[in-house]
């Protein structure tokens, strides 16, 4: 009988020791469980809101800079025409008479 209740105290003490090492992985196992789950919204609000808004800012930035580089070359272009005309002699500017609404000469009538 002693050693009955010797074996059950040693039994005891290790299903005690077994009961607390449990209950120290449940407990590690609820704040892996919590950090994934944090984890998780993470990565989603990630995918979902905040790579489609760095996506369209990125694209809006390129749209931008691709619209300027056009307009630069279209600039450049006219300049170098201008450049072409003056080389060439032409002037860019007309060399016709402007209308003056002051001026006192007869002009023709235009009606047929």
């Amino acid at each position: 009988m002693c050693r009955q209740v010797a074996r059950l105290k040693k039994n005891y003490g290790k299903a005690i020791d077994l009961l607390v090492e449990l209950t120290s992985l449940q407990r590690n196992f609820q704040i892996v469980d919590r950090l994934i789950k944090a984890t998780r919204r993470r990565v989603n609000a990630l995918r979902h809101v905040i790579i489609p808004r760095l996506e369209r800012t990125l694209a809006y930035i390129i749209t931008e800079l691709d619209e300027y580089e056009r307009e630069e070359f279209y600039r450049l272009k006219k300049i170098q025409v201008r450049k072409t005309k003056r080389y060439n002699g032409q002037s860019s500017y007309s060399l016709t008479r402007d209308a003056n609404i002051f001026d006192e000469a007869e002009d023709q009538d235009l009606l047929f």
